[in-house]
Formats: structure tokens, C-alpha cells, sequence
């Protein structure tokens, strides 16, 4: 539904104008000059400007984060009357420390309205990309995982582990990952029986699954291990390695990890983003 104040000229031209000044930098960055901003959200004198900038870093310093993630200063060449220029303060802006300063304006003025609105906007959408991207990471290690599988499970074949007797040699990985067999790590995370564990393992999870697949395989080619025994018995090592690393490092053990969303439900969402893109 659309307000009467998102019909005013004013609000249109002043999303425009926040539009333009944006700027990125060379990280992907967004932010806006202080100079170029101040008169669109609603201070059009600079000295009123600066002690909003002021409160919006004491804000953030009071919600322990570390104003200058948000607000740098900079400097500005100032064009003086009779063509001369002198060097002036200026502020790198986040979109947060804009947000922040638009939010403490008077809503009821078009420009400032339109203000308040543009920067919401701008957040949702970044909240949205960076959760986008985070499910794309978690598809991709579950690609990975599914290769890797394949690949150790190819292997192991290779040097004597029958299809029959390949469900205990990839046990052997959970007994020397998570320090216990398959069952009961299904039983732990509330999985049910017909569920595979990789598909509500979140990115952590999975990167340590599918290392220790891959150095497995790796290792047993290079060591020509050969025999159903010695394979699995080898598969075990490795994977008790792995868990030895994370828990020296101070990871958090793979059987205490949150069960994640699951994969099928992170494959809908990516795929209507897509094609949400696509369409616009």
C-alpha cells in the first residue's frame, strides 16, 4: 500500500539522490561521503551534521561494536569563492551509520521519510544476498561431500571392501570422527533412520566429513593399503586424526554441531532467488 508521503515529488527525488551517491569500494563495500549526503537526510548545514555523526559512533559504541567499522574520516578538497579551495573534514558512512542517522530524523518530512525507507530497504536486500550466499557455500560442500564419497568409496573397493562390507568401512569414519558408530550419531542429532546425515549437516560438518574422505582415499592409494580389515582399520585412523585436530584447535566436535535446515529446503530457497534474478 502506498502512503501519501511516498506520492510527494520529494521522496521519490530523495531515494534518486541516495541511489546516486552510493558508492563501493574495491571489497564490495557500500557507503556514502558525509559531503555529498548531509543536505539528503535532512541537515543541509554541515556543522549540524557533524554532532549527529558524533552520536551515531557513541550508538554504536554502546552496542559494543566498533564505530569505525561504520564511520572514517576523510578529507575533502572545498571549492572557496574566487576559485580557491581549501582541504575539509569529511566521513566515510556504512549503510548502518546512514541508517542510524536517518532513523534519529523527523519522519514526517518526505526527504526524511524516503530516507528511513531507502536504508531499510538496503539492509533487507544485504541480509538477504549474504544469506543467499551462505546457502550456496553449504550446497557446494554438500556437492563436495557427495564426490568425496564417492571418490573414498571407489577407492576402498579398489583395495578390497566389497559393496557388502562398504557400510562398515564409512562407519568406521563416524566411530573415528564423531567417537561413535553411525547409529548413534543419527540417534543424538533426532535424525530418522531413512534420513542421510549429510543433508542436515551444516558447513563445518561437512568440511570435516569430506576432508577426511578425501585424505583417506589419498592415503590409501599412496600406502597401496590393501584387505577389507586393514582398509576400514586404516579409514578409522584417519578419521580420529581429524577429530584430533578439532578438538586441539578448540572446534566444536562434529556430534555436538547443530542439526542445520535441511539441504532440500536451502536448494528451494537458492533456486527461487534465481529465478527471481532472472526475471529481473
Amino acid at each position: 500500500m502506498v502512503t501519501a508521503i511516498e506520492e510527494l515529488p520529494a521522496y521519490r527525488s530523495t531515494i534518486d539522490r541516495l541511489e546516486k551517491l552510493r558508492q563501493e569500494g574495491s571489497n564490495g563495500q557500500e557507503y556514502w561521503m558525509a559531503r555529498d549526503i548531509h543536505p539528503v537526510l535532512g541537515y543541509p548545514v554541515w556543522d549540524k551534521f557533524e554532532p549527529v555523526i558524533e552520536r551515531a559512533a557513541s550508538s554504536f559504541t554502546a552496542n559494543t561494536i566498533d564505530p569505525s567499522h561504520h564511520i572514517a574520516r576523510a578529507s575533502k578538497m572545498m571549492e572557496l569563492g574566487g576559485g580557491g579551495k581549501r582541504e575539509g573534514l569529511d566521513y566515510f558512512l556504512s549503510r548502518a551509520a546512514c541508517r542510524l542517522i536517518a532513523m534519529n530524523g523527523d519522519p514526517s518530512k518526505a526527504e526524511i521519510a524516503a530516507a528511513q525507507a531507502y536504508f531499510v530497504v538496503q539492509t533487507h536486500r544485504m541480509e538477504a544476498e549474504d544469506a543467499l550466499t551462505q546457502d550456496e557455500k553449504r550446497l557446494n560442500l554438500r556437492d563436495k561431500v557427495t564426490t568425496a564419497f564417492r571418490t573414498v568409496s571407489g577407492v576402498a573397493k579398489e583395495a578390497g571392501v566389497p559393496n557388502s562390507k562398504q557400510a562398515l568401512f564409512h562407519d568406521a569414519r563416524y566411530q573415528g570422527l564423531y567417537d561413535m558408530p553411525r547409529r548413534d550419531v543419527m540417534a543424538r542429532k533426532g535424525l530418522k533412520r531413512e534420513d542421510n546425515p549429510f543433508d542436515y549437516a551444516g558447513p563445518l560438518e561437512l568440511s570435516a566429513n569430506e576432508f577426511q574422505m578425501n585424505m583417506a582415499a589419498d592415503v590409501i592409494k599412496k600406502e597401496g593399503i590393501k584387505g577389507e580389515y586393514r582398509v576400514i582399520d586404516r579409514n578409522k585412523k584417519i578419521a580420529q586424526d581429524v577429530r584430533k585436530v578439532m578438538r586441539e584447535n578448540g572446534s566444536t566436535m562434529p556430534e555436538n554441531l547443530p542439526v542445520a535446515e535441511p539441504i532440500r529446503v536451502v536448494e528451494k530457497r537458492v533456486k527461487a532467488a534465481r529465478k527471481l534474478e532472472i526475471k529481473s
